[in-house]
């Protein structure tokens, strides 16, 4: 848990239990819930709450991470920015199971090295060779132009 209180009460009559649901729409940072909150009308995702209610569940992020530490992220970050960098690789003894491998039109949020979400992007393409899984991907969001209507 990441110290999210509901102002509730315990079993004890202690005040401000904390919320089991309280990690799932912050992702453990609530930078990364208010970038997911701004990008997923890029994916198709508008305002959920007549469909599934008003609840944390319906602004889960996509996973985030960074490519390495310090100026490598950032420069990484900066090159899927401009459009240079369109894929990446990892040692397949990083996943766990074949379910964790990457697909096709998975989401994930980059981060730069001080933690910051900076873009979203969509695996396209994954292959799987030499004990390596590749990943190509695009730029989702920020992207030129308006949000596409989805409400």
């Amino acid at each position: 848990m990441n110290g999210h209180v509901n102002g509730g009460y315990d079993e004890r009559g202690d005040h401000d239990v904390v919320d089991e649901h309280a990690d799932v729409a912050s992702d453990g940072d609530e930078r990364i819930t208010a970038f997911w909150q701004a990008a997923r009308g890029h994916v198709g995702f508008g305002k959920l709450d007549g469909i599934v209610g008003s609840v944390p569940l319906d602004v889960v992020p996509p996973p985030s991470f960074s490519f390495g530490e310090g100026a490598e992220a950032d420069a990484a970050v900066l090159e899927v920015l401009a459009g240079a960098r369109t894929s990446g690789g990892s040692p397949r003894a990083d996943y766990g199971l074949d379910s964790d491998l990457p697909r096709a039109g998975d989401l994930a949020i980059v981060l730069d090295s001080h933690g910051e979400p900076r873009a979203l992007i969509r695996t396209t393409h994954v292959t799987l060779a030499d004990d390596v899984v590749a990943e190509q991907f695009e730029l989702v969001y920020p992207t030129d132009g308006p949000t596409p209507p989805v409400d």
